[in-house]
């Protein structure tokens, strides 16, 4: 089974979990890793390599994602560093519904996989929602 690992500043990635579990039920293979105010990039560092060395200490391939907030934060970087060391994969801009997409599939496919799902997941959770509600020709 793929481990997520989600990360973002603040409390964002435990939020964000806690918030997929309301929706899903249990996400046992999803672990947050907050950012708080005052933190350092090195103790980020260390609690997603404790996260990733736990739920992969053979440093097996495939088999860590990283979900980071937003590109050219510190999560993302820290994320970035861990793919670059071939530790884990990295997507970043997480949102809710990429988060649910994975959480129900983790368990069937590789970090590749479900990086690619991640991303086409997470762009299909965003819309207009103002518009399917808009009469036809309304102003938007």
């Amino acid at each position: 089974m793929t481990t997520i690992v989600v990360t973002g500043h603040g409390s964002f990635a435990t939020s964000l979990v806690e918030t997929a579990q309301m929706i899903v039920g249990s996400t046992e293979h999803v672990h947050p890793v907050d950012f708080p105010v005052g933190t350092g990039v090195e103790d980020l560092t260390a609690r997603v390599a404790a996260v990733i060395e736990q739920a992969n200490p053979a440093g097996e391939p495939g088999q860590v994602l990283i979900l980071a907030d937003v590109l050219g934060g510190s999560p993302a970087r820290v994320a970035l560093a861990e793919a670059a060391a071939g530790r884990a994969d990295a997507v970043t801009g997480v949102n809710l519904p990429m988060l649910i997409d994975l959480a129900l599939t983790a368990g069937t496919a590789s970090a590749p996989e479900l990086a690619a799902r991640a991303v086409t997941a997470g762009q299909d959770g965003i819309r207009d929602a103002g518009a399917l509600v808009r009469p036809e020709g309304g102003v938007s």
